[in-house]
Parts: C-alpha cells; structure tokens; sequence
C-alpha cells in the first residue's frame, strides 16, 4: 500500500508564500475598488484610537455614563474636524483667488519680459555695428591706395548684375520659431494651467469635506459599539492600539508644531498664502521622509512671483522651513518615537508606495500605521512572524526577533 507524499518543510513554506501573494494580489483589489467606503473607515478607526483614552477616562475613572462620555468625545473630535474644514475651504478660496488675478497677471509679466529679452537679443542690428565698425578704422588711408584695391569694371555693360543683399535673420527666424506666436502659446497654456490648479483645489476641499462626514459616521458607531472593559481584556487589541496611539499622537504633536513654525516663518517673510502652507506642512509631514521634502518645495513658485527681485528673500523662504523640518524630523522626532513601530526604512518606502498606489495621497499618510498594524497581528501567529521580521528587517536566518 503506498502512502501518500507529504510536503517537505521547504516546499510547505514555498506554497505558504506564494498564498500569501496571491492573498495580497486580491486584497489590493479589493482595497482599490472599495476606497470610497474603507478610506474613510480607516481613517474612523485611527481617529477612534486616539481618542479612546479620553473615553476610557470618563468611564472608567470619572464614572460617567458611556453616552455622556460618547457625546463629549465626539462633540470634541467634531469641533476639531470642524474647524479644519472651515480653515481649508478657507485657504482654498485664498488659492483660487491668488491663482485667477495675482499670479496670472505676475506671470504674464515675467513672460513678456522674458520673451522681449529674447526678442532684443535675436534682432541683432547689423548695418548700425557694420557703421560703428568703419568708424572705428584709421582715416589716414590714401584714396589713391583705396581706388587701387577696388578697380571698376572694364565695361559696365558687361558687369554682371549684383544681387540685392537680403537682410540678416536672428537665431530663432533661422530656426522657424516665431516668438509672437510662442509667446501667446505661453501665456494661453499657463492661465490654463492656473485655472486647472484652482478647480483641482476646489475639487480636492469638497472631496475632503465629504469624506469628513463619513468619517464622523464612523467614529461615532465606532465609539458607540466600543466597551472600555472588554477592551482591557483583549491582549492583541491592546498592544495595537497602543503602539499606533502613541505613533499618531507624537505624529499629530509633532506635525502641529512643525506646520505652526513653518507657517508663521512664511508670515515674517511676508509670503501670501502662509496659511495653506502651514496647513499642508502640518498634512505633509504625516508621509515619512517625502512629506516634509514636498512641504519644503511647494512655497518655490509663490516665492519667486512675489519675491522676484530679492533672491534672499527666496533663499530663506526655502532654507529656514527645511531646517524646521530637519530638525524636528531627525533631531526631535526619532527620540520621541523611541522604538517606534519597529519598521524597517525599507519596508516603510515599500509601504507608502503600495498605499499611494491603491489610496492616493490618503494612502501615503495611513501607510505606516497600517503596515505596523498589520505586523503586530503577524507576529501573534507562528505561521506569520517570519513575514513580521522581514517588515522588521530581521531575515529568517538570523535569530533576533522582535515583538
């Protein structure tokens, strides 16, 4: 009677793997497809994280009903969100208006002038530099001599005829290219350009306002349906949601100081729309390493069409915000995460490309706190906690393992 073939150990952890692929390959579909519902869902859930001690407070020490304590939380949590709503559309409007008269009109003139410099510089004046030259030759040549080097044709009905000299052509007529033309090209496509930046900022505030209001649906079922007591008792919960608290509440003090420096350096500068600056260094640098780069460059263009003729003025508009974020980002921040999350860079970079990918800007902040979370359930089960120290950095052969 022959028995049936077993797996091997190699071979059982191959087929494991190539599971869990086919398993992500799904679930990233799935994720792509239902991002209206879960984007806002998770945000809930983070949001709920944080401000689950505040309930766990009032009931467990204060002794307050949990619907009074519900009700103050969320009268909280919806003030805040409140206020960041009326801040954004706020700054939106201020983005559309700059955008639709100031820097249009800024822009032209810089487009104008450059375009004139260009226009002098081609049009070169030949027969005035061909006079100035003749000018500048000694007078004290003999005519004799002169009348010598240019002799006269011998018969003037047999001298060819001469051909009229045509005028000289700049670089850019030998190449075909018309100015005026490329000049109003210009000009057309970068109104157009201002005009596509405002709609999509007015597109982007409404599509935050909406899923603001899911998001506060959520938070409150969320909280509603959340028993302090049982949730004291379950281990892996616990651990979660305590090491993602503590992970977004440095991030979120972090990021409000880092955004309230910035902005207020902008203001000493006399930089328009400092304000949406400072709101976009305070969402920006929830994205590691990235975010706090493309908070740093995204004043350049408003420096340089307000601030045209002082290029001091530019250079500490962009270097003082970066030393801002440098310090707090690697001096400050690392002592206050500790351990942190326990995230290799690696799988941090790998993480915010495959959130970014399947969420968009949304991804690229929940990107670590999802990934971290994702690792902690891992590591609870022997089958995954080879995956969770390989989120860690820690390759299977070696023998360190962190929880």
């Amino acid at each position: 009677m022959s028995t049936p073939l077993q797996p091997s150990d190699e071979q059982a952890k191959v087929i494991t793997g190539c599971l869990l692929l086919l398993s992500i390959i799904a679930l990233a579909g799935v994720f792509y497809i239902t991002q209206a519902v879960l984007i806002p869902f998770v945000i809930a859930i983070f949001i709920a994280t944080i401000v689950t001690p505040l309930v766990d407070l009032l009931v467990l020490k204060w002794k307050l009903p949990q619907i009074i304590a519900i009700s103050l939380t969320l009268l909280l949590v919806l003030s805040f969100g409140f206020l960041l709503c009326l801040t954004l559309i706020y700054s939106t409007q201020q983005v559309i208006y700059k955008a639709e008269n100031q820097y249009s009109e800024k822009f032209g003139i810089f487009i104008n002038s450059a375009f004139e410099a260009a226009k002098e510089a081609d049009d070169l004046p030949l027969p005035k530099l061909e006079k100035e030259i003749k000018e500048l030759e000694p007078e004290d040549v003999d005519p004799k001599e002169e009348t010598l080097k240019t002799p006269a044709p011998a018969d003037a009905e047999t001298a060819e005829p001469v051909a009229a000299e045509k005028p000289e052509t700049g670089w850019f007529q030998k190449m075909g290219i018309d100015l005026d033309s490329l000049k109003k090209a210009t000009i057309d496509y970068m109104k157009d350009s201002l005009k596509s930046i405002a709609v999509s900022t007015m597109q982007s505030a409404l599509n935050f306002t909406t899923t603001s209001f899911f998001v506060a649906v959520f938070v409150i079922f969320l909280l509603a349906g959340r028993d302090p007591n049982a949730v004291v008792k379950n281990v892996i919960y616990c651990e979660i949601e305590q090491k993602i608290r503590s992970y977004i509440s440095t991030k979120l003090v972090l990021s409000l100081i880092t955004g309230i420096l910035v902005g207020v350096t902008l203001k000493l500068f006399g930089l328009e729309l400092a304000l949406v600056f400072a709101i976009l260094t305070f969402l920006l640098n929830f994205i590691p390493s990235v975010g706090s780069v493309i908070a740093t460059l995204l004043p350049i263009p408003v420096a340089f069409a307000q601030f045209s003729d002082s290029p001091w003025v530019i250079a500490g508009v962009i270097l003082i915000p970066g030393a801002i974020q440098m310090a707090i980002g690697n001096g400050i921040e690392p002592k206050l995460m500790g351990e942190g999350l326990q995230l290799h860079p690696v799988t941090v970079l790998l993480a915010l490309s495959f959130w970014t990918l399947l969420w968009g800007p949304i991804g690229a902040i929940l990107a670590v706190p999802i990934t971290a979370a994702i690792r902690i359930v891992l590591m609870r089960f022997e089958s995954g906690r080879m995956a969770g120290n390989l989120l860690a950095g820690i390759l299977p052969g070696e023998s360190a393992s962190v929880a």
